[in-house]
């Protein structure tokens, strides 16, 4: 595992050292070119910028060289033009004409010059390039004769250089040869003086012999005829205002309809469009004015850009695989929304193409080479699993009968299948053997966290609430899946009853596993058990390794169960059946004892009491018994019938204390699935012992309603039993619904009254409710009375409910 680990990082980091540089030197080469200039033109159709109003273009066209005869026009009528504009101020013009050569006529030159002079004219350099068959020859810069240069403003190239695809997106701000760089001409209108050119641009050289640098992108206005155009011919004849003219940068140059061949095709506003060279000047100036021009840089810059999302998708790669795919996708997005940003904001291009390429390059890469590490981990785990003799206890494979592979990676998937198949058999093997067997048991780590559990410790730990991983309260439902697997067991035994077991006391424990050895749980279902744990030694290997636990669950709920029983019925004897002989032995000591004062019929009226009141308690402890071991039988009955049936078993008794019974039945007719018979004698309990804590001649109320809104599936029917007594309170509410207390009920007092017995009726009311799956509540206060509360769930067949 280490040797692959080593492997996998060595690869990491020539990934890291040799994939930027990689894609780096292919963001020059055609494919990554194209590219990135097309993701440029798109993203500048979203960032169109309106044309300055202070740029006026004075075209040549088609009608002017109709009027005015062939090109080239004399220079006269250039100083003609010069003459008239110079009348009305403007800020700048550019003649974007070549005068590279003297005129025929010295005259024109002269009138020109002289006109130059009245306002501030910039002239651009005529670029030469080598003439086909001359390799020799080199491109320079041819310039306005001296008369002209003289009187010019400022000079400059006007080399508006297509890129690769031949589209014209920017220009050189300087360009030349190395003993003479130029300036842009549009440079030096945009800042109104003469530029000088920086000493690192200087020291550029090409293969050529040609020195370029500063390149900026333009980010063209629209079509031609995007900024305001007159025609030559009308500005010479004088059609035009002063407002027209006046500190506007005027641009002088042929128009596409002139047919002078002076139009290039430029990107970045849609569909394939050229424009005339006056045109792409005015746009550039536009964008240097105005401070719009778009760096693109070609330095450290660039290779930084493309590089460090190289970087960070393999940084996150090593610190987060499993979530590879998304860190490509979130890199790649940063990377489309910076270079958006930086392009539309701030001015800035960068490429595109070539980062997103670097990315989902190492994302390929990465993908292959964890792929190539995970299938060489595999082949050498499987070859060392199927090296191991099969044991007594796996169960055997099948006899295939598929031909011998021939293929090496056929051979190692044929081997990892192998391997997964007896893994698989032998798993479902030991975790079906573990599920059946009818002991609780538990493989827990460590600290007490369950990896897995059978159906008997699920039966017997599944239902207390549970802290799920998220902190949620849950109630794990009972089934075929391991609903305590990653439970904290020491935490779910802390919140249990516990008790030490006899003989552990003064024990001293050194681990949490001999800790809960020493003591007796209670479930809230009042089942009790032990724990047993074992160490099955240490899982796994290095610092993964940890040490698991069997945990055997030793249920004694049914030993609890009979020892509580045999000290209740050990009560019951000494207390509740011994107590009326008692009484009747003292009544006859007392007789025969002629001092007492006490007549036969006392005696008699005595003898009877206590004998009456011992029938009464074999009664209650066979009904006890039969709420207990009856089978049950259910079948429809009405809520309201057993109810009456109730009051009528108990009207002598009330009527011979004066009470009476009034009940208030608001829906009698509600069907119950219920054993009738104890389920009156239930009632009948809860009514006897309203009658024995109500006051004399008071009055006992038995109410019936039907709740359609529990949660029951049909609704469920409540009936109240309500008396006038002395009350209880909160405390022994609490010790009356108590499981180990209710068969200790007297009512309302914390001690029995004396000839009541131990209150096993209660004890006959829960069990006869639990049954039919009801369930029982008591509200009581001091000197208030007491309200007892049963809900039992009503049956599909009552056809007053509304399904």
């Amino acid at each position: 595992m280490q040797r692959l680990r080593r492997r996998y990082l060595v690869e990491w980091m020539l990934m890291l050292l040799l994939l930027p540089s990689a894609i780096v030197w292919l963001d020059g080469k055609p494919g990554l070119v194209e590219a990135n200039a097309a993701i440029y033109d798109r993203m500048l159709l979203d960032s169109a910028q309106p044309p300055s109003q202070d740029i006026l273009i004075v075209g040549i066209d088609k009608r002017t060289l109709d009027v005015l005869g062939p090109w080239p026009l004399p220079r006269s009528m250039h100083a003609q033009l010069l003459e008239r504009l110079a009348a009305h101020a403007p800020r700048g013009v550019l003649l974007d004409l070549f005068f590279d050569t003297p005129s025929a006529d010295p005259t024109q030159d002269e009138a020109l010059a002289a006109a130059m002079k009245k306002l501030p004219v910039y002239l651009p350099l005529d670029y030469v390039a080598p003439r086909i068959g001359h390799p020799e020859a080199e491109p320079a810069f041819s310039l306005p004769i001296p008369l002209l240069a003289r009187e010019a403003r400022g000079l400059g190239h006007a080399n508006a250089t297509p890129d690769a695809d031949g589209l014209v997106r920017g220009l050189w701000r300087y360009e030349g040869r190395p003993e003479k760089v130029w300036p842009y001409v549009g440079l030096e209108i945009a800042m109104q003086t003469v530029t000088p050119v920086p000493a690192e641009v200087l020291g550029l050289r090409s293969t050529e012999n040609w020195v370029r640098g500063g390149r900026f992108g333009v980010d063209f206005a629209g079509a031609a005829g995007s900024y305001p155009t007159v025609s030559y011919l009308d500005m010479l004849r004088g059609d035009f205002n002063d407002e027209l003219v006046r500190g506007k940068l005027v641009m002088v140059g042929a128009l596409a309809n002139a047919g002078l061949g002076d139009t290039m095709p430029v990107a970045g506003i849609g569909a394939l469009t050229s424009l005339p060279g006056v045109e792409i000047h005015a746009n550039a100036v536009d964008a240097l004015v105005a401070g719009r021009t778009i760096d693109i840089p070609t330095d450290w810059r660039r290779v930084l850009w493309i590089s460090v999302p190289i970087w960070l998708v393999l940084m996150l790669f090593l610190v987060g695989a499993s979530h590879a795919v998304m860190w490509t996708f979130a890199v790649s997005l940063a990377c489309i929304g910076l270079d958006y940003l930086a392009l539309v904001y701030w001015r800035f291009a960068l490429p595109l193409a070539s980062p997103l390429c670097g990315v989902i390059t190492s994302y390929v890469l990465w993908s292959w080479r964890r792929l190539n590490a995970l299938l060489v981990f595999f082949r050498e785990r499987a070859a060392v699993l199927n090296a191991v003799p099969a044991g007594a206890f796996e169960p055997p494979l099948p006899v295939s009968t598929q031909p011998a592979p021939l293929d090496s990676v056929e051979r190692r998937t044929s081997a990892l299948d192998l391997a997964i198949e007896r893994l698989t058999r032998l798993q479902a093997l030991l975790t079906e053997g573990m599920w059946s067997l009818p002991v609780p048991v538990l493989i827990c780590r460590e600290d007490g966290t369950v990896s897995q559990s059978n159906a008997a410790a699920q039966r017997l730990l599944a239902t207390p609430l549970v802290l799920s991983s998220a902190g949620a309260v849950l109630r794990p439902a009972a089934g075929g899946a391991d609903h305590l697997k990653g439970v904290d067991l020491m935490r779910l035994l802390a919140d249990m009853q516990k008790a030490e077991i006899e003989g552990m006391q003064g024990v001293q424990a050194t681990t949490i596993w001999e800790q809960a050895m020493g003591l007796e749980y209670t479930t809230e279902q009042s089942s009790v058990f032990t724990l047993r744990a074992a160490s099955l030694g240490e899982v796994g290997s290095g610092a993964a390794a940890s040490r698991a636990w069997v945990v055997v669950l030793n249920d004694i709920t049914t030993e609890r169960r009979a020892q509580r029983e045999r000290e209740q019925w050990f009560r019951f004897l000494s207390h509740d059946v011994r107590g009326p002989q008692v009484s009747i032995l003292n009544l006859l000591t007392m007789f025969l004892d002629r001092t007492a004062n006490v007549d036969i019929q006392q005696v008699v009226d005595g003898v009877g009491r206590e004998a009456r009141r011992t029938i009464q308690l074999a009664e209650s402890f066979m009904d006890m018994l039969e709420a207990e071991a009856k089978v049950y039988r259910f079948a429809p009955v009405f809520a309201g019938s057993v109810v009456l049936d109730a009051i009528d078993a108990i009207w002598a008794a009330a009527h011979a204390r004066g009470l009476t019974v009034t009940p208030r039945i608001g829906k009698a007719d509600g069907t119950l699935q219920a054993d009738a018979s104890l389920l009156t004698r239930a009632l009948v309990n809860l009514l006897h012992n309203a009658i024995r804590y109500s006051e004399l001649n008071g009055v006992i109320h038995v109410c019936i309603e039907t709740n359609t809104e529990s949660e029951a599936p049909y609704g469920e029917v409540v009936i109240s039993v309500q008396d006038a007594g002395a009350g209880m309170t909160p405390e022994q509410i609490a010790e009356l619904m108590t499981p180990s207390n209710r068969r200790r009920w007297s009512g309302g007092d914390t001690e029995a009254p004396s000839g009541h017995g131990w209150g096993i009726g209660l004890t006959i009311v829960h069990t006869v409710i639990a049954r039919h799956g009801g369930w029982l509540e008591v509200i009581s206060a001091p000197n208030a009375g007491t309200t007892f509360l049963i809900g039992l769930p009503l049956s599909p067949e009552d056809g007053s409910f509304e399904l």
